[in-house]
């Protein structure tokens, strides 16, 4: 069965891109462009994989990542970002969540994704 992505980015054209190419590669993908879509989303479609902005309004995509776990504990994540950040780095992995600085290839995207799926859940410290 395929694995069900939702991608929750502001950037629209982003956020088409990487749907488009996920549907290409094979995943069940849905996306959103605003946390509050985005919540509504993850609650329902019990994704496998949650893709979300580091800024999603006043909102922070890692809290996204947060709720979301509530019901599906086992839901892997990526957080991106538009370059390195030393303090959303380190909260990420206290979260086991990748942290992903925004790239434009989807190949990059692809292989990330492919990676973070396949990780063992590793215990939240």
């Amino acid at each position: 069965m395929a694995q069900r992505i939702v991608v929750v980015s502001q950037n629209g054209e982003r956020l088409n891109t990487l749907i488009d190419g996920l549907l290409d590669a094979g995943y069940l993908a849905s996306g959103a462009s605003t946390f509050a879509d985005g919540k509504l989303l993850v609650q329902s479609e019990s994704p496998d994989l949650v893709i979300a902005d580091e800024r999603l309004g006043p909102f922070n995509g890692l809290h996204l990542i947060l709720m979301g776990r509530v019901q599906h504990p086992n839901m892997k994540a990526i957080v991106t970002s538009h370059a390195h950040d030393a303090s959303l780095e380190k909260d990420a992995r206290q979260l086991d969540v990748r942290c992903l600085v925004e790239t434009t290839e989807l190949s990059d995207w692809l292989s990330s994704i492919g990676t973070a799926l396949e990780r063992a859940p590793e215990a939240v410290h």
